[in-house]
């Protein structure tokens, strides 16, 4: 009888042990020659609804690129041996909520970002300017998150990869 409320007990808590919420890990920056750094956010989604929070550069990512470097391009691209994504827009939002990729309303619609992520493709775009219409290089003088909107697919894998350029 033990065994019995005992199993039943842990087929009422696993579901909610089984839906975790999305994240992203992100690497250490590897600096080249020429002044390129990477920093990659290796994420998975929600297991229930495929989303991830906002995530910000860590303190120690953004100390090696704040004040020395310009963003130069955003890449997404499925990592290799997950589950495939939905297609999804990207947003990479400063500390003022401006978003580097050129949406023109803080990181609801966007705008090179959109459709940035694939399901089999490496795509990759620059910073962007609706203003200035055009492509820019903005410096790191504060905070960087990434935002991820209309990703649906459950547990997906997917690579964000910010090159910073000095």
């Amino acid at each position: 009888m033990k065994r019995f409320f005992l199993a039943l007990l842990i087929l009422f808590i696993s579901p909610g042990l089984l839906f975790a919420a999305g994240s992203c890990t992100q690497t250490n920056p590897e600096a080249y020659t020429g002044g390129f750094t990477i920093i990659r956010l290796v994420c998975t989604g929600d297991s229930s609804d495929g989303s991830i929070p906002n995530t910000a550069l860590s303190a120690a990512n953004l100390a090696i690129v704040q004040g020395t470097h310009y963003l130069y391009t955003v890449s997404a691209y499925p990592t290799a041996g997950g589950t495939a994504p939905d297609a999804a827009d990207v947003f990479i939002l400063d500390a003022n909520g401006e978003d580097l990729l050129g949406s023109t309303d803080g990181g609801t619609t966007a705008n090179k970002g959109a459709n940035l992520i694939h399901a089999t493709l490496k795509k990759t775009t620059w910073a962007y300017s609706h203003f200035l219409s055009s492509a820019y290089f903005p410096p790191v003088i504060g905070s960087l998150t990434l935002k991820v909107s209309n990703q649906a697919t459950a547990s997906a894998n997917y690579t964000i990869e910010l090159v910073f350029v000095r």
